[in-house]
């Protein structure tokens, strides 16, 4: 049905009058954010307790909307009595870039922040125009997307003037929280030798979404290139969305505009750029005696990258997940998803042959996000929540670290016996930064530890990756802020039987492996002096 809908859209969009129609729909929009990223007070409000800034409805409504008058008296009724001010999150204004028709359901989501990104500017522009590379960039937001059509009203062969017309897919990384689908242009214009703006606006002026929960007002960035090589980035993230479905833990991070917001946008664009710089970097951190040469070192870093992509797209809401909720005598009512996948034929998947299950739950801990990333991804307290190395000795042999924070990292690790026998090998990635963070890792062998060390193809190595998502459930996380966090705990393992439903003794392993994990990690939690001799701040 989805193919069916995309195919349509995408004949459909090169009709007259649709193509002009889309075209004026995209440079209205472009005109529209580059007003509105430069714009400062009283349309944007900075916020006390973070760094990002929110759009005041009102301010928006007398400069952008075309008002009817008895909203204009309304709010000439709020400049006289401001503590009356009602809620405009769902009014919905004859929009100059959408005509859609009321929907109460919806709620404004805004939010407008700044990054100096070490890469040019055509850099930029070029992953955020190339869907694969803008998939690969923001794997962890990005479910799936597709472009339906593209056509231009500036030079042909260049960034200037092009629009593509795409279907994306939006996700935080839970199962607990729905998907965010819609139709948008994007549009990008050079504004002069420097300067660049990329704008996206969905496109109910002129066909249905996909879904009804989410459209896209003008969205996107305004990149300009500064003297010393970086890149000044000002992305402004404009939506409305429906928040009735919410998981009541995730309720406040996504009503805040901070889940799907332009702080969390930016700070994917950062990861990747430091992800790059260490894939053209030279150092590698390693034990006495342990040697891996770059082309080993590349190796490991593109498997981790691999690794890291695999995980968002196992844990996400996204409609390729058939999630299922497993009945179990889990503790606190805890909200344990499953999904089974199948590889019966495609031995270039790189992943094993024959029915894998991945299962996962989400919880809130009464703990600061930095803590609880620290204590997850530390190889001297991974023995405290992993079932498999409870009697082994763990240790870091190699790592490269990427960008300035040293736990953003990849990581090789070995667990030993008591006799110093080495039991198995791990390949870890760990990153963080103000809106989440991640401790993902997957089993290796020795043969593949040997193959990847000398610089085999990753994609020929099967990874079956486990993990955690971090999230701060107060706002952006910093060194002293937030004391509460919001984890999602995923494993993907072998399922020896193809019968569905899932067979009894596989429930049990499932319940074993969540409930001891999540116990121990609560405990580890509740004893806050303790937890602080395992972790070095």
């Amino acid at each position: 049905m989805e193919r069916a809908c995309d195919l349509l859209f995408g004949v459909s969009i090169y009709a007259e009058p649709n193509k002009s129609g889309i075209i004026d729909l995209a440079c209205s929009a472009m005109n529209e954010l580059s007003k509105i990223a430069v714009a400062g007070e009283p349309l944007w409000q900075p916020q006390k307790e973070n760094r990002y800034e929110t759009l005041n409805d009102i301010e928006y409504l007398r400069q952008f909307g075309q008002v009817d008058t008895t909203l204009r008296e309304i709010m000439k009724l709020i400049e006289v009595e401001p503590q009356h001010l009602p809620s405009f999150g769902s009014y919905q204004t004859e929009h100059p870039t959408s005509n859609a028709p009321p929907r109460e359901t919806l709620q404004i989501e805004a939010s407008r922040d700044m990054a100096y990104i070490n890469t040019s500017p055509i850099n930029i522009v070029e992953f955020l125009m190339d869907v694969n590379q803008w998939s690969g960039a923001f794997y962890n937001i990005v479910s799936r997307t597709t472009i339906l059509g593209t056509f231009s009203d500036g030079e042909e062969g260049t960034y200037d003037g092009k629009v593509h017309v795409m279907n994306a897919e939006l996700h935080l990384p839970t199962p607990l929280v729905p998907t965010r689908e819609c139709y948008f242009a994007r549009y990008c214009k050079q504004l002069s030798h420097e300067n660049w703006v990329v704008v996206d606006v969905s496109l109910e002026k002129f066909f249905p979404s996909p879904s009804t929960n989410f459209r896209r007002r003008p969205s996107g960035c305004l990149i300009t290139g500064m003297p010393n090589g970086y890149s000044k980035v000002i992305w402004v993230e404009h939506v409305e969305a429906d928040h009735s479905q919410l998981n009541n833990h995730f309720q406040h991070l996504v009503t805040s505009g901070l889940a799907f917001g332009a702080t969390r946008w930016l700070a994917s664009i950062i990861r990747h750029s430091e992800w790059l710089e260490t894939l053209n970097a030279t150092t590698l951190f390693a034990d006495d005696g342990v040697h891996i040469p770059q082309a080993g070192r590349t190796s490991f870093l593109n498997l981790a990258y691999r690794m890291m992509r695999s995980f968002c797209a196992d844990i996400s809401a996204s409609t390729c997940n058939p999630w299922k909720q497993l009945r179990g005598p889990f503790p606190d009512s805890t909200d344990v998803r499953v999904i089974l996948k199948n590889n019966m034929e495609d031995a270039a998947a790189a992943k094993p042959r024959g029915t894998t299950v991945v299962f996962a739950t989400s919880l809130r801990l009464e703990v600061p996000p930095n803590r609880l990333f620290n204590f997850l991804r530390r190889e001297n307290s991974r023995s405290k929540w992993d079932l498999l190395s409870r009697e082994l000795s763990i240790r870091e042999f190699a790592y490269m670290t990427k960008g300035k924070n040293p736990g953003n990292r990849v990581s090789l690790m070995r667990a030993n016996t008591s006799e110093d026998k080495i039991e198995i090998f791990y390949l870890q990635e760990s990153c963080t930064d103000s809106t989440g963070s991640y401790v993902i890792y997957a089993p290796l062998d020795g043969f593949a530890l040997s193959e990847l060390a000398n610089g085999c193809n990753p994609d020929n190595v099967i990874v079956l990756p486990s993990g955690f998502a971090i999230l701060p459930a107060e706002g952006l996380q910093g060194e002293d802020s937030g004391t509460e966090s919001l984890l999602t705990v995923a494993f993907h393992i072998m399922e020896n039987s193809t019968s569905r439903p899932i067979p009894p003794e596989s429930i049990e392993t499932i319940h074993k492996i969540i409930t001891e994990t999540v116990t121990s990690i609560k405990d580890a939690v509740q004893y806050h002096n303790l937890l602080n001799n395992w972790i070095e701040d």
